[in-house]
């Protein structure tokens, strides 16, 4: 997955398109969106919790939502809920403090919560199909010890690609996005 290594937010919604995510959003009045790169949108619109914002795109059957600097906004339940409906949405968010988040919902109901700090834990509704990922992905060792060059957001990254589905190119990734606000949703 092409996002940066030391901190991210990467939500993804299946079988709804860019508008609509926007819309579920309730984003679509900052139309017409600017389209920035990574660097650009940091730039432009400043870092995480300050001014949260996320760049927008479509490949395949996933609509991803890239956070322009990792403030966790879509990966809370309210959210990614929302954004769930009719489908599934996945999300997963790292920081530079070494924190590991991943959250699934299907049609308005929060499926699974993971988050790093909690070892061993996934909360929601039915968290079997996020554990088998995060296990398959190395996340649950028999003997509790990992490798050195163990990473919980690489590992986190590997489990939801392989899980389901996900590919987003570095060529797209880095490209000139719809970039859109996020202020309204820190409520």
């Amino acid at each position: 997955m092409c996002v940066p290594s030391d901190h991210f937010g990467l939500t993804c919604v299946r079988d709804v398109s860019p508008d609509e995510v926007l819309a579920r959003l309730s984003v679509t009045d900052q139309a017409p969106y600017p389209h920035y790169t990574p660097g650009e949108a940091v730039r432009r619109l400043g870092f995480g919790h300050e001014n949260p914002a996320a760049r927008i795109c479509q490949a395949g059957q996933w609509t991803f939502l890239l956070d322009v600097d990792a403030h966790g906004l879509l990966l809370q339940t309210p959210v990614l809920t929302r954004l769930s409906v009719g489908t599934e949405a996945v999300s997963v968010w790292h920081v530079m403090d070494g924190t590991t988040r991943i959250a699934h919902a299907i049609d308005r109901q929060l499926m699974a919560h993971y988050d790093d700090d909690a070892v061993h834990l996934t909360t929601g509704a039915d968290p079997s199909r996020v554990n088998h990922a995060l296990a398959e992905a190395g996340f649950f060792p028999e003997d509790d010890e990992f490798d050195d060059d163990w990473s919980p957001a690489a590992m986190a990254l590997v489990a939801v690609e392989r899980e389901f589905g996900l590919t987003l190119s570095s060529g797209t990734a880095e490209s000139p996005l719809p970039t859109v606000s996020l202020n309204d949703l820190r409520g």
